[in-house]
């Protein structure tokens, strides 16, 4: 992807078109093309900027805060000369009718290359939604649900709804779904285009996920931002002013501190202890946050986050380990806050929200502490000032309740937790969003949802298959059932994960958290699966009297061997848990098992790389393997040792209260 930026410095340092078709291959068309650009780029560097220059830059497509640059101006100054000279987009509709019959679509876009407008705005009370962009890890279908949800609900008789968004793969951006559509790139400098073209009496911001967030602070000092302030958003995005607002309300949060440099942050690494979280402020899906094991791993985080966050601070914190992860989602209309859905990650925290697979109702959460995540969800919202939808992120261990972040816009999640619970929380925010007051309270839950996490890593060359704090799922399932195990299965049947059945083998390789699944082993052993692992695996099984077959690591090139397996396809489920050890082996370890999931990948067989999936995966396939074993094989004895409940023993209550919603087919939640 960078490929044509060398082409545009190989022209800049001299090489003729001529050359640098020779050495790529590309046609001298397209060449000529990237050297008129730089021609412009020169023209205005090199001379003065007049009129003429300005509207030749702008017709290449070079924006005002790149012209800035060249000249060492302001993107606001160029902005400010631009309108002085009249250089001005047009607005042009977008023909649907091939030029075979006048177009009346409300499809539109902007250009410097025209002469007059298409179509002429009219005088009425208008709404411009902020769409989510291009498709991208971090970013899908789910904001964009968001945005038409949001659009539909504003749509009011004289009121005009106007969609922004560019990627034509969205709802969003079918034209005849709302009153006006602008195909157009998400920056500042194009929605205020619009903005003085069509004077909305207020933009959206809070459904398109972060990229129409990121730009609030360049829009509110031109346009009226509905909902949540801008003040309120800063407040939250802030990493370390969000961190001094909960020192302020008594809310706990792990411990952190503000980066201010390398030494002060190996020193407060060294204070509170590792593991560290290494966390950027204004990002999308968690891009360049880390957990840091050591000062060396801290440093090349560091970096990382600086250089992705540069305009916002970088925040420092204690990576509590072992807790549970709970989001809730809701909406506030400054006063009121009315409460969408508590969610449990299945995974200890440590896996991104994105990544990880999500239960409603909770399942391990004890009544105390979803009474105080509910409290600290609404003192947050008043705090802020919310109005709007919001996402709240927590930490639960022993009873303890942290807050780890707050987004002050529609979440990823928020699609699951309107269909879990019958109520869309769009319709809520559009009247919050508006200053209508909205309901206290919280959405009623029947039966059990589960949202699991799709990914492309067979389509991604040499990706290593494991999940973090950094977003890498291209896309997700929800899925619905009577119990937990129930719709978790359910979720992994519509996500076209493999589901073991009695005999199949399975590969368990792990590190120093071996002991975890020893229990779990045994009951897949009990129940007819034949088990694999390693020799440290394997003697750590044998000496709890689990019986498996020992392969051999992939760097001992004996036989059998793992890699043999799973090339052949005899394996049909993979638990590899990564190890962070440090010892003088670990680098082959981390080798091999990088190449277990590589290769489980690649070979589709599924791969679970986390210990609370691990288990829970198992506890749901025993159920499954139950239900639909043959009639024959009902009345014949089990073996001891297999015990399960639906859900642990704290919420067996809950799980009664809860089963009375059908079980739903595995495909119902795509």
């Amino acid at each position: 992807d960078q490929r044509i930026f060398y082409i545009a410095e190989a022209l800049k340092l001299g090489f003729s078109v001529e050359e640098v078709s020779r050495l790529t291959g590309i046609d001298e068309w397209f060449l000529d093309k990237i050297q008129n650009i730089l021609k412009i780029e020169r023209s205005m560097k090199d001379g003065e900027l007049n009129e003429s220059t300005l509207r030749n830059a702008k017709i290449y497509g070079f924006s005002d805060r790149k012209i800035g640059q060249l000249i060492g101006r302001t993107e606001a100054e160029i902005r400010r000369l631009r309108t002085e000279m009249g250089v001005l987009p047009f607005t042009k509709q977008i023909d649907t009718m091939a030029a075979e019959w006048p177009t009346s679509a409300n499809y539109l876009y902007l250009t410097y290359g025209g002469s007059e407008d298409d179509p002429t705005p009219v005088d009425r009370d208008k709404i411009m939604v902020l769409g989510s962009g291009c498709y991208r890890i971090g970013s899908s279908v789910e904001f964009d649900w968001c945005c038409v949800n949001m659009a539909m609900a504003l749509r009011r008789p004289g009121r005009e709804v106007i969609m922004v968004n560019c990627n034509p793969e969205t709802v969003s951006t079918d034209f005849d779904v709302l009153d006006k559509l602008y195909f157009e790139e998400l920056t500042v400098e194009r929605i205020l285009d619009i903005v003085e073209k069509e004077k909305p009496s207020g933009l959206v911001v809070s459904v398109g996920g972060q990229t129409p967030n990121n730009l609030v602070h360049g829009l509110a000092k031109h346009a009226t931002i509905l909902g949540t302030s801008a003040e309120s958003i800063d407040s939250a995005e802030d990493r370390s002013k969000f961190s001094l607002l909960l020192d302020r309300l008594g809310i706990e949060q792990p411990e952190w501190s503000k980066l201010e440099n390398l030494e002060g942050a190996r020193e407060f690494a060294a204070k509170i202890g590792y593991p560290v979280l290494v966390r950027p402020s204004y990002v999308l899906s968690g891009a360049a946050m880390n957990v840091a094991f050591d000062e060396e791993q801290l440093t090349e985080y560091i970096r990382q986050a600086a250089k992705i966050s540069r305009e916002y601070p970088v925040v420092i914190s204690k990576f509590v380990t072992g807790a549970r992860e709970v989001e809730v989602d809701g909406v506030s209309d400054g006063d009121n806050v009315f409460i969408g859905a508590l969610m449990e990650h299945v995974e200890n925290a440590g896996v991104h929200s994105g990544d990880a697979t999500m239960s409603i109702p909770t399942i391990t959460i004890k009544e105390s502490s979803r009474e105080r995540v509910l409290d600290y969800s609404r003192r947050i919202a008043k705090a802020l000032a919310i109005k709007g939808p919001f996402n709240i992120q927590f930490l639960v261990k022993n009873g303890d309740v942290q807050v780890i972040e707050c987004n002050l816009r529609a979440s990823r999640s928020m699609p699951f937790v309107s269909k879990m619970t019958g109520m869309n929380l769009m319709d809520i925010a559009a009247k919050a969003i508006m200053g209508e007051k909205i309901p206290n309270g919280q959405a009623d839950v029947v039966g059990f949802g589960v949202k699991a996490p799709q990914f492309s890593f067979t389509r991604l060359d040499k990706a290593d298959p494991v999940t973090g704090v950094e977003m890498v799922s291209t896309g997700e399932v929800a899925c619905f059932g009577e119990s937990f195990q129930d719709a978790f299965i359910n979720a992994l049947l519509a996500s076209n994960f493999y589901i073991p059945r009695k005999g199949d083998a399975v590969l368990i390789t792990m590190g120093r958290t071996r002991k975890g699944i020893v229990p779990y082993a045994r009951m897949l052993a009990d129940n007819g699966y034949r088990l694999f692992a390693t020799r440290h695996t394997a003697e750590e099984l044998g000496s709890m009297g689990v019986k498996s077959t020992m392969l051999y690591k992939i760097r001992e090139k004996k036989s059998p061997n793992i890699l043999e397996w799973i090339t052949n396809r005899e394996i049909k489920l993979v638990i590899n848990i990564p190890s962070h050890e440090k010892d003088a082996e670990s680098q082959y370890v981390l080798r091999d098992e990088y190449v277990i999931r590589r290769k489980a990948a690649e070979f589709g067989i599924p791969v679970v790389t986390n210990l609370q999936l691990a288990q829970a995966l198992i506890r749901s396939l025993i159920d499954y393997n139950r239900k639909f074993e043959p009639p024959e094989a009902k009345g014949t004895e089990k073996s001891p040792g297999t015990p399960l409940a639906h859900i642990p023993t704290e919420d067996k209550e809950r799980s009664s209260k809860n089963a009375k919603a059908p079980l739903i087919s595995p495909l119902a939640g795509r």
